[in-house]
């Protein structure tokens, strides 16, 4: 792990050990995958202006989020289907994540169950969850996050469907899959990543089981993406949520000024912007471009987090100076994943974090706080 020396090097390693129809999986987009290249361009367009002879033979990653401590504003985004990377998957990342000190949001589809994962973690643990039609899942969920000791709730709005990405259609990547040829020649030709799917549990949404237990592995993945996908949900969900959740509440998708005001009103803590890393919708904006609208749009104790794009630790650094509380990373830790398990994880982490201490450095910011606006202001 320490001979990578950015998140790149370890998107070439994960592209080298998977077969292409889940390095596809993970890395591709929707449609013409406009906005996830958006995401990551459009930080690569923002300047800095630092501040010199400042002192910073001191500096701190460390902050708060929600009122808890983390060791620098990067936090592990909800991602489902981690199973098809690493044997023990979301494991390897709650130990690679509490080892950085920093939160990982589990998502509720797993192969591992929310106690599993909870038990073999080191560290703060969010749960996430839609706001499925069947009202009795959603609450099987929570109450169950709620007993493991999760601190945290994330209700991701941005899914009424499950976007189309074509580069899973290719490859036969739907549920249940569709076996093809070459999918057959490409695993064969990882014999690693053969290893991880025999030796690991099925691959399944195993959260649900209780809901059908007839079925299992790809049967019960179907049953929730069919009979729980919600196209009728509505704000008033948040507030049952609210209700339901003792906890600070974050609301992941929102792209406008309306949709994070009526959040807010419905209750949540947190709002993340965020276009689901390109996965849903494609021609959406680039978060980073959205950013400074929202924070300006909700009061000053509703903490605003942002995903999508995020690959440098100048990336973090530019998002807090557009008043971004914390950022999300998804696809970065899925190919340390598969590069080095837990050790891939935190060592991704690891990267972002030496780049954002030296880029606090060079910019005059000794402290998270003491990041702001002014260091993307030009100079009189």
């Amino acid at each position: 792990m320490a001979k990578r020396v950015t998140i790149e090097d370890y998107r070439r390693i994960a592209k080298r050990r998977l077969p292409r129809f889940v390095f596809d999986y993970v890395d591709g987009a929707a449609g013409d995958e406009l906005t996830m290249h958006d995401n990551a361009e459009a930080f690569q367009r923002i300047r800095l202006y630092p501040n010199q002879q400042v002192d910073v033979s001191q500096r701190s990653t460390a902050t708060t989020v929600l009122g808890r401590q983390v060791e620098m504003p990067v936090l592990l985004a909800p991602t489902g289907l981690q199973r098809l990377v690493h044997r023990r998957a979301d494991l390897e990342v709650a130990a690679g994540a509490g080892r950085a000190g920093v939160p990982f949001i589990v998502s509720a589809s797993t192969a591992f169950t929310i106690e599993e994962i909870a038990a073999n973690a080191t560290g703060d643990l969010w749960v996430q969850i839609y706001p499925w039609r069947d009202r009795r899942a959603v609450e099987h969920v929570v109450k169950r996050a709620l007993d493991a000791g999760y601190s945290t709730l994330v209700v991701t709005v941005d899914v009424p469907l499950l976007g189309r990405r074509e580069r899973d259609v290719r490859n036969g990547m739907s549920i249940p899959p569709r076996i093809t040829a070459r999918n057959i020649y490409e695993g064969a030709r990882h014999p690693r990543w053969v290893t991880h799917l025999l030796r690991g549990p099925e691959i399944t949404f195993t959260n649900f089981s209780s809901f059908v237990p007839d079925s299992r592995g790809m049967a019960l993945m179907s049953w929730v993406n069919n009979e729980l996908t919600n196209p009728g949900a509505q704000w008033d969900e948040l507030r049952w949520l609210r209700r339901l959740w003792p906890g600070p509440m974050v609301v992941k998708g929102i792209l406008t000024r309306r949709d994070a005001l009526l959040a807010v009103g419905e209750g949540a803590d947190a709002l993340v912007v965020s276009n689901h890393g390109g996965r849903q919708l494609d021609g959406t904006p680039a978060t980073v471009d959205v950013l400074p609208r929202i924070v300006d749009a909700v009061p000053d104790n509703v903490e605003v987090l942002l995903d999508g794009g995020v690959r440098r630790g100048t990336d973090v650094l530019k998002a807090l100076a557009l008043g971004a509380r914390a950022v999300l990373i998804g696809r970065p830790y899925w190919w340390g994943l598969a590069a080095g398990g837990s050790k891939g994880v935190h060592a991704v982490l690891e990267v972002l974090r030496a780049e954002l201490d030296m880029a606090m450095a060079l910019s005059g910011r000794p402290t998270i706080e003491s990041i702001g606006p002014d260091l993307l202001a030009p100079p009189d």
